[in-house]
């Protein structure tokens, strides 16, 4: 009989269930919420070292050594965990300016009395800002960054409390958001026009960045973008897999660390009411929506399967239809995370507004 317990500080203790082990591979299920594919391999030093991949193509190193082992000295084998997850750096036909050894920890930059983490690489007269979804940090945009960085100026940064970003306090709302960014970049010297780019829930951060600074904004382009009613559409269409789903969501964010835990609250607040005060719909700068079309090959919820797909896409270009000025995109062959799989056709896209702009 095998048991496995994870020890989050401040947390205690956590199961791992269903487990199924051969001699080269582990995988579990984590309670609350979802399954964690981990695979690991028995290294010289005698520790095995692998990877967990979640069910939206995340995943993060694992490392099983025998009782009494000195935890803190095992070095990371980055080359079997980036292997065991499918990781590889995008083909490319000219080399990629460097973001630095550090990469991804930028310069520290003071907002309101705490430090920003910010990788700001690349030069031109037109910015593009990237803003990830919840709980990511800078680390997502590594490839879209470097791809940019080739063309035109382009900045990353961790939200306040992610990655390497001092805590902030109170509500973490798309408007605290937006302002705290603007702040962000008047404090580092970036000045407008500038190109954001919102990933999932980081759309909604965006948004409100153009409708505060709309003089200051040339562009958006939305990847995956969370809509503030879409609670709202998925109750009407799946209402026992959404209300299954999103509980399961809430039970596994209330074990995160504040700064996770604060972002959800703001993103659950917001879906409750269906609405964001001060915003609504797309704003009047060109925007561009992208849309993944792909169903997961296990779909753990409604909105994963093909009929979830294209509900979501109709939904999308509901939305874009009526806009003043924006178009959408389906990609087809896509989960949620657009800028991972498709990186090219990302920077593609980014790169034309900001060619319209120059």
């Amino acid at each position: 009989r095998l048991e496995i317990h994870m020890q989050v500080d401040g947390y205690g203790w956590f199961p791992f269930e269903d487990i199924r082990i051969t001699e080269d591979s582990l995988s579990f299920t984590w309670s609350p919420s979802f399954k964690l594919e981990c695979s690991m391999y028995l290294l010289e030093d005698g520790v095995y070292q692998g990877a967990c991949m979640d069910p939206w193509g995340g995943f993060g190193g694992i490392v099983m050594a025998p009782p009494g082992s000195d935890v803190n000295a095992i070095e990371l084998h980055d080359e079997t965990i980036e292997s065991i997850a499918g990781w590889t750096d995008p083909p490319v036909e000219q080399e990629l300016p460097s973001l630095g050894d550090d990469y991804p920890l930028g310069r520290k930059v003071t907002v309101n009395g705490r430090s920003i983490n910010i990788v700001d690489v690349g030069q031109g007269p037109v910015t593009v800002v990237l803003e990830a979804a919840l709980g990511d940090n800078l680390t997502t945009w590594e490839h879209v960054q470097q791809y940019l960085a080739i063309s035109t100026r382009v900045v990353s940064y961790d939200r306040a409390g992610l990655g390497y970003s001092e805590p902030g306090s109170g509500v973490r709302s798309p408007d605290t958001s937006a302002r705290e960014l603007h702040a962000l970049l008047r404090a580092a010297g970036i000045p407008p026009p500038y190109v954001l780019v919102g990933h999932a829930e980081g759309s909604f951060s965006v948004r409100q960045f153009a409708f505060l600074y709309e003089e200051e904004v040339a562009g958006l382009v939305l990847i995956d973008p969370a809509h503030e009613r879409q609670a709202m559409h998925w109750q009407t269409m799946a209402p026992d897999s959404w209300n299954t789903y999103w509980s399961k969501k809430k039970a596994f964010y209330e074990m995160m660390p504040q700064p996770l835990k604060a972002e959800f609250a703001a993103l659950d607040a917001i879906l409750t009411q269906g609405e964001i005060a001060g915003l609504d719909g797309l704003a009047t700068v060109p925007t561009v929506v992208l849309t993944p079309g792909e169903p997961s090959e296990k779909p753990t919820w409604f909105g994963e399967t093909e009929e979830g797909r294209q509900a979501w896409a109709q939904w999308h270009k509901d939305w874009v239809d009526g806009a003043p000025d924006a178009t959408h995109h389906v990609v087809a062959e896509s989960g949620s995370y657009i800028h991972h799989e498709f990186v090219a056709f990302v920077v593609d896209i980014i790169l034309q507004r900001v060619r319209a702009v120059r």
